[in-house]
């Protein structure tokens, strides 16, 4: 068994799930499971080339899709074989597309972006719940879904985002609400314009060839490094039961600045 808390973040291959896996590597070992290479809704997925980097500062990468229940199961499982123990389990795993209104957009980006940014939480969390049951409410067990100011609000021309991300915060106050009275912790963390692939991505979304000005309205006007939000993660991820049930914002104040 490993002797310090193990942890799992899913989707965590680049931007703000890597920033996570390299926090949290300071505790004991970490294990990142995302869908390497391909795409979707023309969205591109982490590269199995770039995972290298995380392989080179001790981070294991697993090729593992998580909108398959099946095989994110399996792959929890295999990890929880392998160190004896489960401690942390973050999912970061998204994609964004859009840029239509609501009434425009197929119905294939909508069912696609509620499997990639919401299911994909629900199965991570399915999967790896009944083992943080086993850990002692001392270890802090804990899931934490990285949500985002979509979750809270609306977006004009990302309808399918903003549902998605609210249906993955719903993941989170449903967590909550089950495992009331658990040693485990469930948790949102809901971050504002970073700067990140997706961002860049939703800027060519909105015809723009900067990211700046996704990040107006927020007070640091300017994006965030993908490590600051690992650093509220990172507080979620190891607070314990205070926390539980609630979204942290990590948006510098969108919409309020």
């Amino acid at each position: 068994m490993s002797a310090g808390p193990v942890a799992l973040v899913g989707g965590g291959a680049r931007g703000i799930g890597a920033a996570v896996a390299h926090r949290l590597t300071a505790r004991g070992p970490v294990v990142v499971l995302d869908a390497l290479d391909g795409e979707t809704l023309g969205y591109d997925h982490a590269t199995g080339a770039g995972a290298e980097g995380l392989r080179g500062h001790g981070i294991e990468v697993v090729a593992v899709d998580l909108r398959d229940p099946g095989a994110t199961r399996s792959a929890v499982d295999d990890v929880v074989a392998r160190h004896g123990r489960l401690d942390v389990v973050v999912s970061t795993a998204s994609v964004v597309a859009g840029g239509a209104p609501l009434w425009e957009t197929p119905v294939e980006v909508r069912d696609g972006l509620l499997a990639a940014d919401a299911a994909t939480a629900w199965n991570l969390a399915a999967a790896a719940v009944p083992h943080l049951l086993a850990r002692p409410a001392a270890d802090r067990p804990t899931v934490c879904v990285t949500t985002s100011v979509a979750g809270e609000r609306g977006l004009y021309g990302l309808s399918a985002y903003v549902v998605a991300k609210h249906a993955a915060t719903g993941v989170v106050r449903a967590l909550a609400a089950d495992l009331a009275g658990t040693p485990v912790t469930a948790v949102g963390v809901a971050p504002g314009a970073t700067d990140t692939d997706m961002l860049a991505a939703t800027a060519r979304l909105y015809g723009l060839d900067d990211v700046a000005a996704l990040a107006e309205h927020q007070a640091s006007r300017r994006p965030f490094s993908p490590d600051e939000v690992a650093a509220v993660v990172e507080l979620a991820c190891t607070a314990g039961p205070v926390v539980h049930g609630a979204v942290l914002p990590a948006d510098g104040g969108f919409g309020r600045a």
